[in-house]
């Protein structure tokens, strides 16, 4: 009886340790101010994530899908991206992702970083925080990445999808298992997916963050940290996406591997590329599991913390820029 406690013991422990253990520390204290160059990084990510996310915007609402779809294909363009479009047809209305990429040198085909966020809102929701934020982010890292060049043999692009929301979520109109499914017949290696979804609201208060069993045993319950969330196999890119956010920006962080049959974990575009293999971690602030206004009409621009999304968006910047510097191999 004892060696069998002690084996359970010691299968428990193991099993704590594989889903919560992170390289670095998590930041503690207050946040620092914003550089010198980045003063201006939350009011643009104010503003698009207005211009994106201001009204219910899905295949249902049309005619906002197709303006949130313009302003960001436009912005892209006046940064100076060529943007792909990747239509197709979801009940009698056209749709497209959207799709700017950064080559590295190199010949052949190279392996690809994918960080993507998609555009629609649920029906029945604005949809500002979800995933206006995921948006704005991804429009912001766009902009710093215009002068960058991946390593030898990679390639990073960066996608804005359609159709994440329900009822789309899970079928063949998926915008991102659209997007993996075509880089599956191309026979393209993704080496890295980042999915961004909803990372704009946080809170101080004790008691503002929830989770479903058994990460309500292992987690603080203060909702201030933005959370990094993998399934088993993507184990290893969660640690080094943890400990290079953690290496630049100090700002709280917390990361998990868990299986997705646990509620939460594969509910964004990170499911599309696990389907086929490849490693992708979510970046969350937890959304129902903290934001009081998920899925509602209430998820409008004036409830994010753009101070602190900002200061997750320089840390994304970090760990991008580290990704796509390391060498194909």
């Amino acid at each position: 009886m004892l060696t069998a406690v002690a084996i359970l013991v010691v299968l428990v422990a193991f099993a704590v340790w594989y889903m919560t253990a992170m390289p670095g520390e998590r930041h503690r204290g207050p946040l620092q101010p914003l550089g010198t160059g980045d003063q201006s990084l939350p009011a643009n990510l104010k503003s698009h994530v207005v211009a994106v996310a201001s009204e219910e915007h899905n295949v249902r609402r049309p005619e906002a899908l197709e303006r949130s779809a313009r302003y960001i294909e436009g912005t892209l363009a006046g940064f100076g991206y060529a943007v792909a479009r990747q239509e197709f047809e979801a009940d009698g209305v056209r749709v497209r992702n959207l799709e700017v990429s950064r080559p590295g040198p190199g010949t052949g085909r190279p392996r690809l970083i994918v960080i993507g966020a998609h555009y629609d809102s649920a029906q029945g929701a604005v949809g500002a925080n979800d995933n206006g934020s995921g948006v704005a982010a991804l429009i912001e890292l766009a902009r710093a990445f215009k002068s960058v060049r991946p390593g030898e043999g990679l390639e990073l692009r960066l996608v804005f999808y359609v159709n994440e929301e329900l009822p789309w979520f899970g079928t063949e109109q998926m915008g991102s298992l659209v997007h993996a499914s075509r880089l599956h017949r191309e026979g393209r290696e993704v080496v890295a997916m980042l999915s961004l979804e909803t990372i704009g609201w946080y809170s101080d208060s004790a008691g503002s963050q929830r989770y479903p069993f058994p990460f309500n045993l292992l987690y603080p319950s203060t909702g201030d940290f933005i959370g990094f969330v993998a399934n088993p196999r993507s184990r290893n890119l969660v640690r080094q996406v943890v400990g290079s956010f953690r290496r630049y920006a100090a700002f709280p962080s917390e990361g998990a591997v868990g299986p997705e049959s646990i509620a939460g974990v594969s509910w964004s575009d990170q499911w599309a590329y696990w389907k086929f293999g490849w490693p992708a971690v979510m970046v969350t602030d937890t959304a129902p599991y903290r934001y009081p206004h998920y899925h509602t009409l209430h998820d409008t621009p004036d409830k994010l913390d753009y101070e602190r999304l900002a200061r997750v968006v320089k840390g994304l910047e970090a760990v991008t820029r580290e990704l796509a510097m390391t060498p194909s191999g």
